[in-house]
């Protein structure tokens, strides 16, 4: 029996369905699925993987080191470009179940990507509406329009208005209860909500710099642990964890202080 075979028998056996165990782990319901079927393909590479296959073993109560050693064990003669198949020959996916498939991350990029141009073009639009705008004539006591003085040309040369669009954002940023950032030292899979709504859901190059600011909550997942450099609030934080382990956060101003 294969090792992506083990993981589904424990899992059937202690009841549970694959949605069960990736909303318990948070990772893609089509990922562990295809770790049960050895389908690399799908898979991570490492050391993001690995954390997947690790996180699952610990879930269904098998050893998670012996359990990531043998199943890639399994795979010795893969080069990475090898485990996703020929380009020119076309693969099979076995089925998964109906239930358990998620769209993938690259369908929610998109629909953000479509609202953020949407939200775009309405600001130019407004914005092109309100320099249109022209105040009223003044009417004289002859009952002809008198025009309005032209306004001063050190007025329009001065650019006020991109200063002030830029305040309020800085200050807004300054007022949230909580402040996350971080830099990571190697690549990094990185997952990061603020407030519920996804902040980061990507791949973090060496030496990446990101900041989450959030009132209520910040829930991060991180998968490599030992890659992380952080501070809260200010606050300089310890290391995560060691090398290729995933680790999660959950932030709120009642933990903030204790959060290690």
């Amino acid at each position: 029996m294969s090792i992506g075979a083990q993981l589904r028998a424990a899992r059937e056996a202690k009841g549970l369905s694959v949605g069960a165990i990736a909303q318990r782990i948070r990772v893609q319901p089509r990922v562990l699925s295809a770790i049960e079927i050895d389908d690399l393909s799908v898979v991570p590479p490492r050391p993001f993987g690995r954390g997947f296959v690790r996180a699952y073993a610990d879930e269904v109560d098998l050893d998670p080191e012996l359990t990531v050693r043998d199943y890639f064990a399994q795979f010795p003669a893969l080069s990475p470009a090898a485990a996703t198949g020929p380009a020119n020959i076309p693969r099979v996916r076995q089925p998964v179940d109906p239930e358990i498939e998620l769209p993938s991350q690259w369908s929610g990029l998109a629909v953000a990507i479509a609202i953020l141009l949407i939200v775009v073009a309405a600001a130019v639009v407004l914005g092109r509406r309100g320099g249109a705008a022209r105040e009223p004539d003044v009417v004289g006591t002859t009952g002809g329009a008198v025009a309005a003085p032209a306004a001063p040309e050190t007025h329009a040369a001065q650019p006020a208005p991109a200063a002030s669009a830029e305040t309020p954002v800085a200050a807004a940023a300054s007022n949230k209860a909580l402040t996350f950032a971080f830099t990571v030292t190697r690549p990094c899979w990185v997952s990061a909500n603020s407030d519920g709504r996804r902040a980061i859901f990507r791949t973090l190059q060496a030496g990446d710099r990101e900041t989450i600011n959030a009132d209520r909550e910040i829930v991060l997942r991180f998968g490599d642990a030992g890659a992380v450099e952080w501070t809260l609030n200010g606050r300089q934080g310890s290391t995560l964890g060691g090398a290729g382990h995933v680790r999660d956060l959950t932030i709120t101003p009642r933990n903030a202080a204790t959060v290690r």
